[in-house]
Parts: C-alpha cells; sequence; structure tokens
C-alpha cells in the first residue's frame, strides 16, 4: 500500500469516527492533511529523480560514444602519423622573445624569426620605433 493510499485510509476512518471533541478533530483532521501534502511531495520528487535518472543516464550513454570515437580518432592518427612522430608545439618563451621599449618601459614579446636583421620594432603601447639589436 502506498503512502497516499494510506492516508486515505486515514482520510476515511476519521470520517467515520465520532469525536466529540471538536479541537481532536481538528488536530487528527490538520496532521492527516499536512501526511497528505508530505506523501505528494514525495511523490513529485520522485518524478523528478526518475526524470534525472534517465537524463543521467543518457548522458552517460552519449559520453561513452564520444569517449570510443575519440579513441578511435587518437588510433587512427597515430597509424598515420606514427607513434610519437606527432609533432608537440613549442613553449611560449622558445619562440618569442621579450623586449622592453626604450621610450616608455611597455614589456611586450616579438618573433624574432619574422624580423629581419636591420628591421625595427613597434612598441604596441606608444609606437616608438627601436632596433631589436639595441636591446
Amino acid at each position: 500500500m502506498s503512502s497516499l493510499e494510506k492516508i486515505a485510509y486515514l482520510k476515511g476512518l476519521l470520517d467515520g469516527l465520532e469525536v466529540e471533541d471538536e479541537n481532536l478533530k481538528k488536530i487528527y483532521a490538520a496532521m492527516v492533511e499536512s501526511l497528505d501534502a508530505l506523501s505528494r511531495e514525495l511523490v513529485d520528487q520522485m518524478e523528478v529523480i526518475e526524470e534525472l535518472r534517465d537524463m543521467y543516464e543518457d548522458l552517460s550513454d552519449d559520453y561513452s560514444q564520444l569517449d570510443e570515437d575519440l579513441e578511435v580518432l587518437e588510433n587512427d592518427l597515430s597509424e598515420l602519423y606514427g607513434e610519437g612522430d606527432l609533432e608537440e608545439e613549442p613553449d611560449f618563451d622558445e619562440i618569442y622573445e621579450s623586449v622592453s621599449c626604450p621610450k616608455c618601459g611597455h614589456l611586450f614579446y616579438y618573433d624574432p624569426e619574422a624580423y629581419e636583421d636591420e628591421e625595427m620594432l613597434e612598441c604596441p603601447a606608444c609606437g616608438e620605433k627601436f632596433e631589436i639589436s639595441s636591446q
């Protein structure tokens, strides 16, 4: 018997009782109504929990499928490039050098390979042009 059925039974018992004290009858009625409200909230929460459980299972299935697809992709890439042949990106510090503007002191980074020997750098803060070798 569910909690709602038990509360309905209690309501029937209360209706069938001939309680002479009206205050006592009000107390019993209020208790039964409170139990009924709690029981209905529990039923609503159980429905929400069941919906969340279904969504979790769907997400879990999706995650598993993505994980399998990623593994296939990684295997395909390793077959294409060979194990360990994938070129790692160099660190930021290995590519760029830092310089300080002689006019405003602004510190910024530049790629030395992008500039020729005699080419001037331009400060992004103040626009001052200066030679790279003067650093």
